[in-house]
């Protein structure tokens, strides 16, 4: 399979290989969080698995203080790029630089924050954390927005948490991630959910079915013939179909006690040797949850993000987003195995005709998007 941007379409432009031209969408580099986060390790293979695991500890700063609110300002920046198609917001900053006016842009910012849940024990945190390190340090843009697709805020979006896109450099395959991010107080809850929650997206097609449908329709790369390409691997009846990997996203959040509570002489590479004697064992962990889930077969990348507490990551993030802090603690949260009620479409449709009004839902897919 070639990957030439003469397969994109592209008549009036030099050739562009399609794993360049994914490159150039993900937005950020790898060293924008690198004053708030340390990396404990990256890119590192677990022996024995198709995983790479990465592990990212919070950076102290010169009191010697987690910088977990100074974190959450960061990633809560990012809530525009993953909320809002990317035509969207082109369509607002071309008209800001036609009027000078900033209104559009403004009103697409309050229109993100307004799409995040309340929900004390939402997950929502963690998704965004996910999208941001998805972009900035692996280079994987998100191929759709599927936050924009909710009806009622206090739903969890359905499916995978995030749906971003790269190349393999030897085969050519183009390399659909399926995102799953859990925030629990328990690492080892943590992983079992994630992965219990991805593994139907990678090995069931009827649980995949619908955010394939959804990625047909809005799909938002904001180029059209980058897009036309792309459907191409996304539709069973062409050829280049077969040329299209599943791949997993993972990213855990969870307690860890290796950071000081309060100021403190401490010294982040205390830190980072506490967090690394315990990686060993998480990462085994990783490992025998993935046999038993049957999706040892599948690449994937796979973060660790520890936190002081993850309670204090969820309220901060509700605060920095304006979002209301007088939901009870014991709420229940609302089943994220509703689904967005959008027309889905069918890939072997003509011309893409929707197949329902509202989507079915996923069998095995687990309500709860917050600690246990």
């Amino acid at each position: 399979m070639t990957t030439s941007a003469d397969e994109i379409g592209a008549t009036s432009t030099p050739a562009e290989p399609l794993a360049a031209a994914l490159a150039r969408l993900a937005r950020g580099a790898p060293t924008d969080l690198a004053a708030l986060l340390h990396d404990v390790e990256r890119h590192v293979v677990v022996d024995g698995t198709n995983i790479i695991a990465h592990c990212h500890c919070i950076k102290l700063d010169g009191n010697g203080r987690p910088r977990i609110e100074d974190l959450v300002e960061a990633v809560a920046e990012h809530v525009l790029d993953y909320a809002i198609p990317r035509s969207e917001y082109r369509a607002a900053r071309e008209e800001q630089d036609r009027t000078g006016s900033s209104q559009k842009v403004v009103r697409l910012c309050m229109k993100a924050r307004a799409l995040f849940t309340d929900l004390v024990k939402s997950g929502e945190g963690g998704e965004l954390l996910l999208f941001a390190l998805a972009e900035k340090l692996l280079q994987l843009p998100q191929l759709i927005c599927k936050m924009s697709l909710k009806t009622n805020t206090r739903m969890h979006i359905h499916g995978a948490d995030g749906l971003h896109a790269g190349v393999d450099e030897q085969t050519g395959n183009l390399l659909l991630y399926w995102g799953e991010s859990k925030i629990f107080g328990d690492v080892t809850s943590a992983v079992r959910d994630c992965l219990k929650s991805l593994a139907p997206m990678l090995h069931d097609q009827e649980a995949s079915r619908r955010d394939m449908q959804l990625l047909q329709r809005h799909l938002d790369v904001d180029n059209d013939d980058l897009e036309n390409a792309l459907k191409k691997f996304l539709n069973p009846d062409d050829p280049a179909f077969n040329s299209l990997e599943f791949r997993g996203l993972c990213l855990v959040g969870f307690d860890c006690g290796a950071y000081p509570s309060g100021p403190s002489s401490t010294a982040i590479d205390a830190v980072v040797s506490a967090i690394a004697s315990e990686l060993p064992g998480w990462k085994k962990h990783v490992a025998k949850r993935v046999a038993e889930e049957k999706i040892d077969a599948f690449s994937m990348h796979f973060l660790f993000v520890p936190f002081p507490t993850v309670a204090e990551f969820r309220r901060l993030f509700r605060e920095r987003l304006g979002l209301s802090t007088a939901a009870e603690e014991g709420a229940p949260e609302v089943s994220d195995t509703h689904s967005v009620p959008v027309a889905a479409e069918d890939p072997r449709a003509p011309n893409g005709a929707p197949t329902s009004k509202r989507a079915r839902s996923s069998k095995g897919k687990r309500a709860s998007r917050g600690a246990p």
